[in-house]
């Protein structure tokens, strides 16, 4: 039985040109976008365009036809379900299954979507409405999630990027719904609705683009404050102070901008261990954590800034991510000042990252010393990266001393702190150019109302640090009526006046703000005071376990920024002016259980593997360095160590792997936490050479930690640096243009491919019942494509006509051609050589009829051909 068509051919072929083919475009859009934000996507964008392209075509085409939505679906969903099983069972190895199933996934899901959205713009009227809503959505979350993509603040017009994302889709939307519409209400679906069609929308397109331009340009002032002010922030999972990575995890801002609004996440970043307690007590006594500072402020975009050229520097800014494991770092040009103050001593602190980008390094502030460390096993699945910290401290600088808190027991303790410092009077004797740097204003006139009101808010206080008093607690006061005259918020919205001023805002009229707010204000009341002091970004850390003694949780709400005083003999001490914000000081679920801390590594040697007895667990390294008891010795010759392998674990790229699958010639970091090298202590002044010849031989090795070769490590930067690209936009258009015009050829020569198609068909053509039937094709096409059309007259009919029209022999082929078509009956000799020869010789007679030019320009009529095969066949 044949199945009937739910949709002419030739709506079906307008909506598959002017309604799918647009909506792939978008789609490649989306997909280009979402491949720059999640990794898993691996950067295949036109694949999985096709992917989507091929879903929407198979479902287009079935769904002409009269079938249900449901069975064919679930029959597909079903089939690449089992596909999907097929290839989880039959793959060999770890890695292969896991990327062949992840890309069989995509695959998938593409597919599916492509499906979907063929079946809805074929059986479904108010499908269009659907799939713009959705659209419009998808983009505005897209700018939300990748605002750092569009709006780097770093010398690209914003309007036009806003434009260029956001305008095709809104004329995409109004585009579908009125094509959609367009298409369904046009009831000849002959040769004039190719005509009828492509006449409005060529008028359409003209419209919506005069209009779109027209409304951008002429309220381009009110968009770009909107997008400058809303553009980066805002939303879920973004704050001012963080921004999330393309391999989802998160990174400290290197600059932030006063904004409107401020978007908060509770997601866990890392866990940290702080050996810092009370003296003579089990109590610990947290610390804030430092990752830079931010010193200069652009007044024009009012963002506060990181400068690299710190006058006495005192950063310690190493990579963790690119230093060996177990390979410390050392910066002492750090503790210039701090060796010479008083109050000092130093602290060991161990991070363990969850969603912390690997590259940040954060610690207790002033750090020195960095070394990447081994995470157990049991815990390798929740932490990806750890590191152990050493930091030079001020024991001024404990978090008690720093919280706004109202409890009467910090307050006391707080007041010891304010005692010690109350000795520092004055700045004489400091560095001029450090004095200079630090207290510096902008010379911008609005400033002065910052400088009045810092004067009126330190009336009568003398020292620095009652001064700095003096400003928290105006930060923490009350008006006439007992509220609070300032209060924490995400939204402390804009001011009314356009240009006015953020901070202005906040702190003479709004008086609502978050942590860059307070800072920042701090910031520029201290320096009108003349007192040196900048910013300070890293992380709030709060004691909320009562049985992990130490141990602290970071949430990203905990991102934080604070301002640092600089105190002659005491050094830079943290100082917080926010008031409350419950928010942060609550986790969003219970602590987890911290993770075992790794046995001291007193051996760690790098090296290159010579030979591998599986046997006996015994590898032969050329040892080319090492850290020993945390010293690092340089071997200037390789020397060769036997490796007792009997207990220890291998792995490669954090995966562990058996001691057969260690090859000669590999890079590798051995590890021992043995015995037998605690109480082997390296001497003065020995060479690394002298004291490996010390070492037991074989040596006991906990762990081998096989580094990746050369070229994988240049494939994974070159493929870390194509997914750090910035964006060009005149790249994806250009490219956008390529691809139109591509389109646009193929269209424009569709009707030769067509007949040429026809052409090939014909002289391919086995049978003669094949032959005849692809002679009719070619002719019908060729005539119809002149203007012969045939309308509602029979094939004899068209054929007489025809002969009349252009003097040939169509009759003659068109008896033969409907008595076997029809009568199901053998050609004779006379009959059979008519159709074998009649094709070439018609085609000749046609062009000798017909002007060259006027078949030329005919067989660019592109709408002509594809009404064609909307045409009944005889």
């Amino acid at each position: 039985m044949r199945i009937q068509r739910a949709t002419p051919v030739n709506e079906l072929l307008a909506k598959a040109i002017f309604l799918l083919l647009p909506t792939l475009l978008v789609c490649y859009f989306l997909l280009w976008n979402a491949n720059q934000y999640y990794v898993v996507l691996n950067n295949q964008t036109w694949q999985q365009t096709l992917y989507v392209a091929a879903g929407m075509g198979c479902a287009a085409l079935l769904y002409s036809f009269r079938f249900r939505f449901l069975p064919p679906f679930l029959i597909l969903a079903a089939l690449l379900y089992a596909a999907y099983k097929g290839i989880d069972a039959t793959a060999v190895g770890e890695f292969d299954t896991f990327f062949l199933s992840i890309r069989f996934l995509v695959f998938a899901f593409t597919f599916l979507a492509g499906w979907l959205v063929g079946w809805g713009f074929i059986r479904l009227r108010f499908f269009s409405i659907f799939i713009s809503a959705l659209f419009l959505s998808s983009c505005i979350l897209l700018i939300a999630k990748r605002s750092e993509l569009f709006f780097n603040d770093r010398g690209y017009d914003v309007l036009l990027q806003y434009g260029l994302i956001i305008g095709p889709v809104i004329i995409y939307s109004l585009y579908i719904i009125f094509t959609a519409e367009l298409i369904r209400n046009y009831k000849d679906k002959g040769q004039k609705f190719w005509w009828f069609i492509s006449r409005r929308l060529v008028l359409f397109a003209l419209l919506a683009v005069l209009l779109l331009s027209g409304v951008i340009y002429f309220n381009r002032g009110e968009i770009k404050e909107t997008i400058a002010e809303f553009g980066g922030g805002g939303e879920e999972g973004k704050s001012s102070m963080l921004k999330k990575n393309k391999d989802n995890t998160f990174d400290l801002q290197r600059y932030t901008q006063l904004r409107g609004s401020l978007g908060r996440s509770n997601e866990l970043l890392f866990a940290a261990h702080i050996d810092n307690f009370f003296p003579d007590s089990e109590i610990p006594n947290p610390l804030y954590l430092t990752a830079f500072y931010y010193s200069r402020f652009d007044t024009l975009t009012e963002t506060f800034e990181q400068d690299s050229l710190l006058p006495a520097s005192d950063l310690f800014e190493p990579d963790p991510s690119k230093l060996p494991l177990f390979f410390p770092k050392y910066d002492s040009s750090v503790l210039a000042y701090a060796l010479t103050e008083k109050l000092r001593r130093t602290v060991d602190i161990e991070v363990y990252k969850k969603q912390l980008s690997p590259t940040t390094f954060i610690a207790p502030s002033t750090s020195f010393f960095v070394q990447p460390i081994t995470i157990e096993k049991d815990f390798q699945s929740e932490f990806k990266s750890a590191y152990r910290a050493k930091s030079y401290i001020s024991e001024l600088n404990s978090a008690y001393f720093v919280y706004n808190a109202p409890d009467p027991q910090i307050q006391r303790f707080q007041e010891q702190r304010f005692e010690v410092l109350r000795k520092v009077q004055g700045y004489e004797g400091v560095d001029p150019k450090l004095m200079k740097y630090y207290t510096f204003m902008p010379s911008d006139a609005k400033f002065d109302r910052i400088r009045q009101l810092a004067t009126e808010v330190t009336k009568g206080k003398t020292t620095p640090v009652d001064k700095m008093l003096a400003i928290r607690d105006y930060f923490l006061s009350k008006d006439e009526n007992g509220e609070p005259l300032f209060s924490y918020t995400d939204n402390p919205g804009v001011p009314d006046i356009p240009d006015a001023s953020k901070l202005q805002y906040f702190l003479f009229e709004n008086r609502k703000g978050y942590c860059a707010y307070y800072a920042g204000a701090t910031l520029f009341m201290l320096r009108a005071l003349g007192i040196p002091s900048r910013i300070t970004v890293g992380f709030m850390t709060v004691d909320r376990s009562n049985k992990n003694k130490g141990w602290y949780w970071y949430y990203a709400d905990q991102a934080h920024a604070w301002v640092q005083l600089y105190f002659p003999g005491y050094g830079w001490l943290d100082f917080d002016t926010t008031v409350g914000n419950e928010d942060a000081q609550q986790s969003p679920a219970p602590d987890g259980t911290p993770p075992m801390q790794p046995p001291k590594a007193y051996l760690a040697g790098d090296g290159i593997v010579e030979e591998v007895d599986t046997a006996n667990k015994l590898i032969r390294m050329n040892l080319v360095r090492m850290v020993y008891h945390d010293k690092e010795y340089k071997l200037p010759v390789p020397v060769k160590v036997a490796l007792d392998m009997g207990i220890a674990v291998v792995t490669r790229d954090s995966i562990d792997v058996p001691l057969s699958e260690v090859r000669p010639g590999d890079s590798a970091t051995a590890v021992s936490y043995a015995e037998a090298f605690k109480n082997l202590k390296p001497q003065d002044n020995e060479t690394g050479e002298a004291l490996v010849k010390r070492f037991p031989s074989p040596e006991p090795i906990d762990e081998l930690h096989l580094k990746l070769t050369t070229k994988a490590k240049q494939q994974q930067q070159a493929l870390k640096e194509e997914r750090e690209k910035p964006t060009s936009w005149k790249a994806i258009l250009i490219g956008a243009g390529i691809s139109v015009g591509f389109i646009l050829l193929v269209l424009l020569f569709l009707p030769r491919l067509i007949y040429g198609y026809f052409r090939m068909r014909y002289r391919s053509a086995g049978s003669m019942g094949r032959k005849a039937y692809w002679a009719y094709r070619t002719t019908g096409f060729y005539l119809h494509q002149l203007g012969y059309f045939k309308g509602s007259r029979t094939a004899l009919q068209q054929a007489q006509w025809v002969d009349e029209q252009l003097h040939t022999n169509y009759t003659a082929f068109i008896l033969p051609y409907l008595k076997l078509k029809y009568a199901k009956q053998e050609l004779n000799a006379s009959e059979a050589a008519t159709v074998s020869q009649f094709l070439p010789g018609f085609i000749g007679k046609v062009k000798a009829a017909v002007p060259a030019g006027y078949r030329t320009k005919a067989f660019f009529r592109v709408f002509r051909a594809i009404a064609f095969f909307g045409t009944a066949e005889e």
